[in-house]
């Protein structure tokens, strides 16, 4: 209901099932407005919410109860995004709604060049050296080469390292920032990472640590 729209209880009273009295959802808006219409991670949804998308995706239209058929207007488009389907918390995507997608292009991590840049702008607040910003892009990189971790850290993880980096930097300006990268490291990965099995996270992230900053 909140992808497509609900009906307003108190107006539905005085106007009945009628489109004024109808919410529309960000989907329909979409549709409405002859918009972009991008679904995050899309392989989050259940089937009912996947067999929703069949209509809009085939006909470009989309049928409410009491209301009829909502046509899109030209310009409408949509765009799905979706997390390897190995992840926790992942569905497997319908073979009727994999059909309706006309292009699929796969994404890899971003250059070394490009996530620094992401980093810093998503830590706007706290600051941190050009040199620490590279210690903590080879922090998270080495989790995706490491022949130990079977699911690396993210780039979040490498957002999350920087603002708790300057926010301890700031609060403590003598302190060595190795130190601090360090122990914060450790704290982020533990919960970022998955180890194979067999292999403790916690040993793995200490070595990860060491090959960047040095034995301790």
């Amino acid at each position: 209901s909140h992808l497509i729209g609900s009906f307003n209880p108190a107006t539905t009273i005085q106007k009945g099932f009628s489109f004024e009295a109808f919410n529309p959802g960000p989907l329909i808006k979409a549709m409405l407005n002859g918009g972009l219409f991008l679904a995050n991670e899309i392989n989050r949804a259940t089937e009912y919410t996947q067999n929703s998308l069949l209509e809009p995706l085939e006909e470009r239209t989309l049928s409410i109860p009491h209301i009829g058929r909502v046509k899109s207007s030209p310009g409408f488009f949509f765009i799905g995004a979706m997390n390897p389907s190995e992840l926790v918390g992942t569905h497997r995507l319908g073979e009727a709604l994999k059909d309706r997608f006309n292009v699929w292009i796969e994404l890899d991590y971003p250059d070394k060049k490009t996530e620094m840049k992401i980093i810093e702008h998503n830590n706007p607040y706290y600051k941190v050296e050009e040199s620490i910003l590279e210690k903590i892009y080879l922090i998270i990189n080495r989790t995706r080469t490491h022949h130990q971790v079977q699911t690396p850290a993210s780039l979040r993880s490498g957002i999350a390292l920087a603002r708790l980096t300057g926010v301890a930097q700031k609060r403590n300006k003598k302190a060595d920032s190795n130190k601090i990268l360090r122990n914060l490291a450790s704290n982020v990965l533990f919960g970022a990472i998955q180890a194979k099995p067999g292999v403790k996270a916690k040993d793995v992230i200490v070595n990860i640590i060491s090959q960047v900053l040095g034995s301790a």
